[in-house]
Order: C-alpha cells, then sequence, then structure tokens
C-alpha cells in the first residue's frame, strides 16, 4: 500500500511539473505576440479572486482634433493640387511656345514660296515679252487663217497678248477669219460636247478678252 501511494505520489508529482512548464510556455509565447498585457493578467487574477477588474477608459479623440486631421488633410491635398496646376500651366506655356514657333516657321515658308512663285512669274513674264518681241515680226507678214493656226495651240491669255502686239488692221483680220473662216468652225464657234452648261465657244472668249483694257 505504501509503495503504491508512493507511485500516486510520483506520478502527480510529474504531472504538475508538466502544467506548470505547459503554463510556462503559454504565458511566454502570449508575451511575446503581445496578446498577454499587465492590465490583462491583473483582470484575470482580480477575477479569480472574485474582484471586478479594472475598466480601461478609452480616450475618445474630441472634435478639435479630428477638425485639425481634416485640415491637414485638406492643406496636403491643396497644395498637391497647386503642384499639378503649376505643372500643367508650365506644360501649357511650352506647347503655346511650340505653336507660336510653328506658325513663324509656316509664315516664313508661305512667304518664301510667294517670293518664289512672284519671281517664277516674273520669269515667265519676261521670256514671254522676248518670245513676243521676236514672233510678231514674223507674224506680221503672214495671213489671218495662218496666225490663227499657230496660235491656236496656245491658252486664250498668250492668243489675246499676241492680238493686241500686232497692227489694229491685222489684229481685226485674226478676229474675223475666227468668227468667219470655216477651218475654225469646231476649234473656235463651237462648244465641245463635253464642256460644262454655259460654256461659251472660244471665239467669243478670246474677243470679250480682247476688248478689255491691257
Amino acid at each position: 500500500m505504501r509503495n503504491l501511494l508512493a507511485g500516486l505520489f510520483k506520478a502527480y508529482a510529474i504531472l504538475a511539473a508538466w502544467a506548470v512548464a505547459l503554463l510556462i510556455l503559454v504565458v511566454a509565447v502570449l508575451t511575446w505576440k503581445g496578446s498577454l498585457t499587465a492590465p490583462r493578467v491583473e483582470a484575470a487574477w482580480q477575477a479569480l479572486r472574485g474582484r471586478q477588474a479594472p475598466v480601461e477608459h478609452v480616450v475618445e479623440k474630441k472634435p478639435a482634433d479630428s477638425v485639425s486631421e481634416r485640415e491637414q488633410i485638406l492643406d496636403k491635398r491643396s497644395q498637391e493640387l497647386q503642384k499639378l496646376d503649376e505643372r500643367t500651366a508650365m506644360r501649357l506655356a511650352l506647347i503655346r511656345a511650340e505653336q507660336d514657333t510653328l506658325d513663324r516657321k509656316r509664315q516664313e515658308a508661305a512667304a518664301a514660296a510667294a517670293e518664289a512663285k512672284k519671281a517664277q512669274e516674273e520669269l515667265a513674264l519676261s521670256k514671254s515679252d522676248a518670245e513676243l518681241s521676236a514672233n510678231v515680226p514674223i507674224l506680221s507678214r503672214m495671213e489671218a487663217p495662218g496666225i490663227v493656226s499657230v496660235l491656236r495651240t496656245g491658252d486664250d491669255a498668250r492668243f489675246v497678248r499676241y492680238l493686241r502686239a500686232l497692227r489694229p488692221g491685222k489684229a481685226a483680220d485674226v478676229l474675223e477669219a475666227l468668227r468667219t473662216d470655216p477651218q475654225f468652225e469646231d476649234d473656235f464657234r463651237r462648244v465641245p460636247p463635253e464642256a460644262p452648261a454655259g460654256t461659251r465657244p472660244r471665239a467669243d472668249r478670246l474677243l470679250e478678252e480682247f476688248k478689255k483694257a491691257p
């Protein structure tokens, strides 16, 4: 009987030692994780003793504190918006400067093109005047139908320029040939079938242009 009691006591001691070790391990783990704090230990101890644990007072934020935080957030956002506006304004200024540069270059290119066109027209006119001066004496010795045959392939403006350079009597003979000579019926007195509606015969256009002041 004595041996049995000794064995039971020994087993109880071993179980108690294991329980204490397990309790120490749990307390260590909870303390390491932050779940076991001094107020909670005190509250548990008081509960075991049958006493009411002290109530922790939660400090509530004052309305003034909340308003101050909101004002800080609004100020921060306002500063961010102001920086964004400044970057946007700077970008717009750069775009306007680039646009102004492009417009200036476009104007310079247009002016250069107009000047080149004018020079080309002046060169063509000088060549035309030289050609006119060289050809008028030759045409003056030709009959009216021959003159029309030479000038018929050119445009109306060139035709009229040569008419004005001829003697008035020779120019009148040319216009009469345009009006009456049968060989010029198709080219000068008829309107091509494919011409737009309202197109006048070429002889009429030449006569009208000839009557205008040079």
